[in-house]
């Protein structure tokens, strides 16, 4: 009768492409020690693993200790920071400000202004629907907040360009202004609801009233 006792078979390999690479940041160190464990335990008895081996696996082992402590000491300050942030929140509930816009939207409507960095006389602005010209007209522009007349724009998106003779105008920016309604967090975003029903970043605020 044969004696099975001895024979013992290591687990069977997992097949993985060339390019697999074990992230470090997605093992515990509980799981690295036990598949170590199980290494020295299937290990050839007349080739052992020298110690330097045995060296480069404890370092690996510190670096998981390390990415694991780290990834949860992220997680904890960015609640915190969120937390902060929230209550900071508060004072913006109810006030207005003017945020940055790519285009002057009529649809959604609002009151629409140029920020200046800098007193510009006789600067022409153009309004545009795509490469059509829709409204054209002439305005001094004042160091800080400009109000722009949209009363007579038909209904839709439009794009402005500001104009000084036949170059066109840098340094300023095109913003409405709204009423912060409400707040929140959003992937880790802080997000403003506004009365006009507009959902903005706060990091699109560029004027606050005083």
């Amino acid at each position: 009768m044969i004696d099975n006792r001895l024979d013992v078979k290591p687990p069977e390999p997992k097949i993985v492409g060339p390019d697999y690479v074990q992230s470090f940041d997605t093992m515990s160190s509980e799981d690295f020690m036990k598949i170590y464990l199980e290494t020295l335990k299937f290990q050839d008895p007349f080739n052992q693993q020298d110690l330097s081996k045995s060296l480069e696996d404890v370092v690996k082992l510190n670096q998981i200790k390390f990415y694991t402590d780290m990834k949860g000491f992220m997680e904890g300050f960015k609640a915190w920071m969120n937390q902060i942030t929230f209550m900071q929140t508060i004072s913006l509930i109810g006030k207005n400000f003017v945020f940055a816009a790519d285009t002057l939207d009529t649809v959604k409507g609002g009151e629409y202004h140029i920020l200046s960095g800098e007193r510009v006389r006789g600067v022409t602005v153009k309004v545009y629907d795509g490469d059509e010209v829709i409204k054209e007209f002439e305005m001094d522009l004042e160091r800080g907040l400009n109000t722009l007349d949209t009363s007579d724009l038909p209904q839709g998106q439009f794009t402005v360009k500001l104009f000084k003779g036949d170059y066109e105008l840098p340094g300023w920016q095109l913003g409405f202004k709204d009423t912060v309604k409400s707040a929140g967090i959003v992937n880790g975003e802080l997000m403003l609801d506004l009365l006009s029903g507009r959902q903005v970043s706060s990091s699109q605020i560029i004027y606050a009233e005083g």
